[in-house]
């Protein structure tokens, strides 16, 4: 008598298979690597607030900032994501008819520790900026100087998209620029804080 052996399970394979790629996207997703965009690369742009001393005043700025990130500098799944952004940002600063303008180019380390989140991404953050400093004063001579400034601080980033997030943070800064004419700028700790959308590319 032939015997005929039926497979009880046909669907066992199939299900295999499927169990094997949801968890390869489940694991790709979770990459610190991906921590802050999936792409290799981000473009930045922020609004930007932040304070100086001037005299015996401080005075509040408003402007811009705009970097480049190298989102996979460093990544493990115990450590965590690190990146580097390199950036430029001006600000605007003015009292009654006094008026400073501060530019300056910037390095930005970022650390995202390793949470297992995909949506919503806590960094700390550091920033050393050289930057200029012009002045136009009612009853002071304007002019130029130079100056330094080093911040710590941290973040949130939000997913929005694959390729977008919305990146809030803000930082405590030590600032030094040199005199103008009269008016001494001493060095001081102060603080920034932005607003921005972070772009990834390429797709």
């Amino acid at each position: 008598m032939r015997v005929i052996v039926m497979n009880r399970h046909p669907l066992r394979p199939a299900m295999l298979r499927m169990a094997r790629r949801v968890a390869l996207a489940l694991s790709v997703m979770s990459r610190p690597a991906q921590a802050q965009n999936a792409q290799p690369y981000a473009a930045q742009l922020s609004a930007f607030f932040t304070t100086i001393r001037a005299g015996s005043d401080n005075v509040p700025g408003v402007g811009v900032e705009l970097q480049q990130r190298l989102n996979r500098l460093y990544a493990t799944e115990s450590f965590g994501a690190l990146s580097l952004g390199l950036g430029g940002q001006y600000t605007v600063h003015s009292k009654v008819r006094d008026r400073l303008q501060i530019a300056g180019v910037f390095v930005e380390p970022r650390w995202v520790p390793a949470t297992g989140s995909v949506n919503v991404y806590p960094y700390l953050s550091a920033r050393l900026a050289v930057q200029r400093m012009t002045g136009e004063f009612q009853f002071a001579e304007g002019g130029a100087s130079y100056g330094t400034a080093f911040g710590v601080g941290g973040g949130l980033a939000v997913k929005i998209t694959r390729r977008i997030n919305i990146d809030a943070g803000a930082q405590l800064v030590r600032q030094q620029f040199g005199d103008i004419g009269v008016l001494q700028f001493a060095a001081l700790t102060t603080y920034t804080a932005k607003i921005g959308v972070s772009v990834g590319y390429p797709h």
